[in-house]
């Protein structure tokens, strides 16, 4: 998959449903609703571009599988459809 730019990654998640809580990093919580989940990841402010190390990280923060990841950036993976996958793998409780 290679690198990702941040802000890429950091518009996919505001479009996903993620809300940025700013502290030391900026942190992004997912909201069904107005229900705030457990699921959650931080991109720092430091870097430009996410490498696969971090990628590994973010994917495993935000329980997905790799092509998943990279379909939530790129857009295929719509909001409703991640929120079916973290309730079907447990990660979220449905409403």
């Amino acid at each position: 998959m290679g690198a990702i730019k941040t802000k890429d990654i950091k518009s996919a998640l505001l479009k996903k449903g993620f809300r940025s809580d700013n502290r030391h990093h900026e942190y992004f919580w997912l909201y069904v609703g107005e229900r705030k989940t457990g699921v959650m990841t931080r991109l720092s402010y430091g870097l430009s571009d996410y490498g696969e190390d971090l990628l590994a990280k973010v994917k495993q923060q935000l329980g997905v599988t790799k092509k998943q990841l990279h379909d939530l950036v790129e857009c295929p993976l719509k909001h409703e459809a991640y929120v079916a996958h973290l309730v079907a793998t447990g990660r979220i409780k449905p409403d």
